[in-house]
């Protein structure tokens, strides 16, 4: 069972489950993000490059953001996130298409969790254009994160096998917390707690 960690929807179980070529972010990353993002994200648009399972947009959502937009090429994941998002009545935008080609509108906050075997570098220039605010980057521990042009690297942190990136638009005022490093090589069972 995978919950959410956060918001108006805290606890709550994803009605359909998470599809079996997602690769979930673990609720200990998904906290540390929003603990350093911020509990309460209203009035912050939200877009998911890869939405994969969706978990990253459900758990904007379930903290205020909105509009929150997901693109995933795979269809059968595509209609997982929208029944998840219908089940627990949160208002998420799926396309069905692909990171690459998508025509998108910015948003305050981006996030992309491509394939670990792409190049991190590639996809992280291509999604700073769409980010007005934030741009988060998941990827393998280990990973080295480049500088983007207009943006701070405000934090990298690692928990397990996974590493997050947060930059932040220069000039945005930030109020951005600084989450703690975990370093613990771990599962992480999704329905304990």
């Amino acid at each position: 069972m995978v919950r959410l960690t956060g918001g108006t929807h805290r606890g709550r179980v994803l009605p359909a489950g998470v599809p079996n070529t997602a690769r979930p972010t673990s609720g200990r990353v998904r906290e540390a993000l929003f603990s350093m993002l911020g509990q309460d994200l209203r009035g912050w648009s939200m877009l998911d490059l890869f939405g994969g399972s969706g978990l990253m947009a459900l758990e904007a959502a379930s903290r205020g953001a909105g509009p929150v937009v997901v693109v995933e090429r795979d269809a059968r994941a595509a209609a997982m996130i929208r029944k998840n998002a219908g089940g627990l009545g949160l208002h998420v935008s799926v396309r069905v298409e692909d990171a690459a080609r998508a025509r998108l509108a910015e948003s305050d906050f981006v996030f992309l969790d491509p394939p670990y075997a792409d190049d991190i570098g590639r996809w992280l220039n291509h999604a700073a254009p769409l980010a007005r605010r934030f741009l988060v980057a998941e990827a393998r521990a280990g990973t080295g994160f480049p500088e983007l042009e207009g943006f701070v690297q405000d934090a990298v942190r690692s928990y397990g096998s996974t590493a997050l990136v947060l930059y932040v638009r220069v000039g945005t005022e930030t109020g951005v917390e600084p989450a703690p490093e975990v370093r613990e090589d771990g599962p992480v069972v999704e329905g304990e707690g």
